[in-house]
């Protein structure tokens, strides 16, 4: 596979840095540059991470409702994925396109190592796969190279999630769609306030157990990015932002994008205790019987205030699929 085609500038094939990192690529001007707003987590500790997140069934479940929802479009004969991680959703994609080229990429050499060792075991492995220790935010594609780009749960992460947008919409070919999953602002801030009403009925004892002290630092971590996107403090988050699809609507418009579709992901009756139980497990290693029963009926009275159509709506996670123009 010809992954220097791909990009505008020169590719470096990081074993030449470090043995651990061969056949990982990235280009030139990025090599020694310091990882702006990426934390250990992603470096360092990307083995621990992948354990926590890795996940390609609940990623091709996404996949096949956003392809659905952009009209199953053409197999692409080349996949940009970005923030492609251990492999969550390229994986997937390369199952559902088995003739298309998947470039993936991400800003943790660590990362890649993992999916590179996974793809090796696969028999098209060095074929039509190419990985590319890249800042998404500086990536510099060719025009019109994919068909297809694709994010999973990445633009969250970034310091200027525009910029990641533009370098899709360039690199696309017309017609092409970019796909992202995401958390959005408005589900959040009820499960926020949720949250809030619990820590003011809970007693000294009861916020001092693992489950309410976690659940404090949700909320903390809520006030934390609710900041002025310009706060320095957000080279220091892993998540950084919550998006609305006014967000969207306004770069869909000023980028020149076609067409925009937003939709909730997972939308259920119970989808504050549904998400409470994520956040537990992921964010602490906790059950739910970390929270009392009592906090269980605050989230479910929550979940019970809002109705079927209001839960479209309120999304907490969504899914934001971008089509370029098919002619200027």
């Amino acid at each position: 596979m010809d992954v220097a085609s791909v990009f505008a500038e020169p590719l470096v094939d990081l074993g030449t840095e470090s043995p651990a990192f061969a056949g990982i690529y990235a280009p030139q001007s990025s090599i020694g540059a310091a990882k702006v707003g990426v934390t250990s987590q992603f470096l360092e500790n990307a083995e621990q991470y992948h354990r926590a997140y890795f996940d390609t069934g609940y990623w091709n479940f996404l996949l096949g409702n956003a392809l659905e929802a952009a009209g199953k479009p053409s197999s692409p004969g080349r996949i940009i994925d970005i923030g492609s991680g251990s492999g969550n959703s390229v994986i997937p994609l390369a199952d559902r396109f088995p003739d298309a080229e998947i470039i993936a990429t991400d800003i943790s050499p660590q990362l890649l190592a993992i999916l590179r060792d996974f793809l090796r075991q696969r028999s098209d492995g060095d074929q039509r796969f190419g990985l590319i220790c890249v800042d998404a935010m500086a990536a510099q594609y060719q025009e019109e190279v994919a068909g297809l780009a694709v994010g999973a749960a990445i633009l969250h992460h970034i310091l200027e999630p525009e910029r990641v947008l533009a370098s899709c919409f360039r690199a696309l070919a017309p017609g092409g769609w970019a796909i992202f999953f995401e958390p959005f602002e408005a589900g959040n801030a009820l499960l926020k306030l949720t949250y809030r009403r619990i820590l003011s009925q809970a007693s000294n004892a009861e916020r001092a157990t693992p489950g309410l002290r976690f659940i404090e630092r949700m909320v903390e971590d809520y006030k934390r990015r609710e900041r002025p996107a310009s706060d320095p403090i957000y080279r220091e988050l892993d998540d950084k932002w919550m998006f609305t699809r006014t967000y969207f609507d306004r770069l869909r418009a000023k980028q020149g994008w076609a067409e925009l579709i937003t939709y909730a992901l997972n939308v259920s009756p119970t989808g504050l205790r549904d998400q409470a139980i994520v956040h537990l497990r992921l964010g602490a290693g906790l059950t739910a019987d970390a929270l009392p029963a009592w906090a269980w009926s605050v989230i479910d009275e929550s979940d019970a205030s809002v109705s079927d159509d209001l839960r479209e709506e309120l999304a907490q996670e969504g899914a934001v699929l971008l089509r370029k123009p098919l002619h200027r």
